[in-house]
């Protein structure tokens, strides 16, 4: 295994001749050393290698991408494609805004109050508000919000207009200040919404009308009256803006206790027309112990005997259940009560980019595409502000273990399960995800690092290292999901019970993908034609007579070293096959060695140039159709003699057998 010295947390000597290698993606691998003084002394090196650097240019990401330019000096076009994320990333703003529909002649705007971060260090520069909320307006809205993260629109429902909005917990404090300007712009947000849903049904309502009539009155006097029901019902909306929805991810207690520290939530009486709903998600330390638990878990030897119930006690499961029924919150009330939605935490930047990403994952088929998800990560992730350097514990000098948590897996771990329940939904497939959860620690890709966009600015992360997205990228075949549809349901309704999220085995469980491999050629099986002395050493014996399949069925392997435990040896399918062989063998002009045949056999299998992280099912049916076909050619060789005993003794035997058949 190679592994990323970033992905390594913690190094320590458990006996005298083994370390205990710790990994942030939850793998734990131990080295065994013929000396104690060889285990010491690896046991220094990586304590020294695996330390925070002192300063980000020391992290491998940089090393890489001049390595990059060095290779592709002379091909600066292929480097801009090995290296940088597409347009489409690039450009995510104005797309998504164009996209979503968004009003801005009448409803929203987008201010440059952010312009170089003046406001707000871990915001967007763009952010897009009500079109009558005056930038000294947000100025004072600023000061009253936690890190003057301000209520920003972050989706918006092209159907009904409603939108998703976040931001950071209020400033209340045990004084209970109040902030008119705030309480403005919350409002303001629900009346947008009104606002932008009537001016977009009318366009819809009269779009509607001209096209059907002049393609000769298509259009039926129920779906004209419907239509007008429809756009009377806009017009209501537009007179009573519906009730915002406010969700706080943390529990009523901690929200209380909050205010001990400046912070607080909103009180329901100076915000009319708003509805307050706690969801009791647990904090990073909780999550950060969870997940600590879970990985000593997954990582005990032997496989321990009261599995399930340690699997409980670790509350895993139960907080990603937690998380899934948040974000199944706001779909709700977003789609089926088209009502706005304004979401936070404590600082909102742990739990709320979880709850907005996912519920935009849900609501809009986009995200579900690879593009769509790239998009996705970069805006409600990257944009604004989840601090990847604390949380992973790669920045410069953070060496503060309180800071450090898995909130990005724990947010990947709910799209996993999201694929699970819906697999013709999302165009990228699980290895796409696996890869991801590498990355984010292993710092080969620039991405991830730093705590926002404006640090990411000030090193210039962009033009020093390369996009992880240049890896995941939608051309790659190998994170293709193959059941993928795009007519598969719009909005997706998932069941958040306990008992219907499984362990995600390919990240958490040992031996079920490698850690991080060194390129995307570790097979399911040995490449075809490597030596016996080359298979892994820690293989036990199994029911198969070979870790190899492929070179099993080899002609050039004796099946006399096949195990009569394989159920392709009974007696009755040997004589059937034999049975075949002969009739096959007595059709005129029929060869069974054509060359045809050799060819198929020739070719070097797909699934054996995938990694098991990938588990592609292309790869792996490819796999088994080719391993049929040698078996196919094998068993031909080993009957050559036994048909022509037959041919000797009588010669009609095969056309009678054949006749037979």
């Amino acid at each position: 295994l190679q592994v990323p010295l970033q992905l390594i947390e913690s190094v320590e000597c458990r006996d005298i001749f083994q370390l205990h290698l710790t990994c942030k993606d939850c793998k734990v691998i131990r080295c065994q050393f013929s000396t104690f003084e060889q285990c010491q002394d690896w046991l220094k090196r990586l304590n020294n290698a695996i330390r925070p650097p002192s300063k980000i240019e020391d992290l491998f990401s940089f090393a890489y991408h001049a390595w990059c330019m060095e290779v592709y000096a002379s091909e600066k076009e292929q480097h801009g494609d090995l290296c940088r994320p597409g347009e489409h990333v690039t450009s995510r703003f104005k797309n998504e805004v164009e996209r979503m529909g968004f009003d801005m002649n009448n409803a929203w705007r987008i201010s440059n109050i952010n312009e170089k971060y003046k406001l707000c260090g871990s915001y967007p520069q763009e952010i897009i508000v009500p079109a009558w909320i005056t930038d000294k307006e947000l100025e004072s809205v600023a000061s009253f919000r936690s890190w003057k993260r301000i209520p920003a629109v972050v989706y918006r429902h092209q159907s009904n207009g409603a939108v998703i909005s976040r931001c950071g917990q209020p400033e209340v404090s045990w004084w209970g200040w109040r902030n008119a300007d705030d309480e403005h712009l919350v409002q303001s947000v629900a009346k947008a919404c009104a606002s932008d849903s009537r001016s977009n049904s009318n366009k819809l309502m009269n779009g509607n009308c001209s096209r059907d009539f002049s393609n000769g009155g298509d259009l039926s006097d129920v779906e004209f009256d419907s239509s007008i029901s429809n756009a009377s019902g806009a017009e209501s909306l537009a007179i009573q803006p519906q009730k915002l929805l406010i969700l706080d991810a943390r529990s009523y207690a901690a929200a209380v206790a909050n205010r001990a520290k400046g912070g607080g939530c909103e009180c329901p009486e100076y915000y009319p027309n708003c509805e307050v709903v706690f969801m009791g998600m647990a904090n990073i330390h909780s999550i950060r112990k969870s997940f600590q638990s879970l990985r000593l878990l997954c990582t005990q030897m032997p496989d321990p005997g009261n599995w399930l119930s340690a699997l409980e006690s670790t509350k895993w499961l139960q907080h990603l259940s937690v998380l899934l029924k948040s974000a199944l919150l706001v779909v709700h009330a977003v789609d089926r009560d088209q009502r706005p939605v304004l979401v936070h935490c404590s600082d909102g930047w742990d739990r709320t980019p979880q709850i907005v990403a996912l519920a935009k994952l849900l609501l809009d088929p986009y995200y579900r595409t690879t593009e769509g998800f790239q998009v996705l990560v970069e805006t409600e992730w990257l944009d604004f502000g989840h601090k990847f350097a604390d949380r992973c514990g790669h920045g410069e000098n953070s060496d503060d273990l309180n800071e450090r948590c898995p909130v990005f897996l724990q947010w990947l771990d709910c799209v996993h399960q999201l694929q699970r329940q819906f697999p013709c939904s999302f165009e990228f497939n699980e290895a796409f995800l696996v890869k991801l959860v590498q990355h984010t620690y292993s710092c080969l890709f620039g991405t991830f690092l730093c705590n926002n966009a404006k640090e990411r600015g000030e090193k210039h992360t962009q033009e020093r290292t390369c996009s992880v997205w240049s890896l995941l990228r939608a051309a790659n075949k190998a994170f293709k999901n193959l059941l993928y549809s795009s007519q598969s349901e719009s909005v997706l309704y998932p069941v958040c019970h306990v008992r219907n999220l499984m362990l995600w085995s390919a990240v958490y469980l040992p031996c079920s993908s490698p850690s991080t491999p060194a390129d995307d050629t570790c097979a399911p099986y040995p490449v075809p034609g490597s030596s016996p002395e080359d298979q892994p050493l820690g293989r036990l014996p199994k029911t198969r007579s070979f870790d190899n399949l492929t070179t099993a069925c080899d002609s050039s392997v004796p099946t006399t070293n096949r195990r009569s435990s394989d159920p392709s040896l009974n007696e009755k399918w040997q004589e059937h096959r034999r049975s075949l062989e002969l009739s096959s063998l007595g059709s005129a002009g029929d060869d069974p060695f054509d060359g045809d045949g050799l060819s198929k056999q020739g070719r070097a299998p797909v699934g054996a140039e995938l990694s098991v992280a990938a588990g592609v099912a292309e790869g792996q049916m490819e796999n088994i159709l080719q391993e049929a076909t040698k078996d196919d050619v094998g068993l031909e060789e080993h009957l050559r003699g036994s048909v022509e005993v037959v041919g000797k003794g009588d010669e009609t035997a095969p056309d009678k057998k054949r006749a037979e058949n």
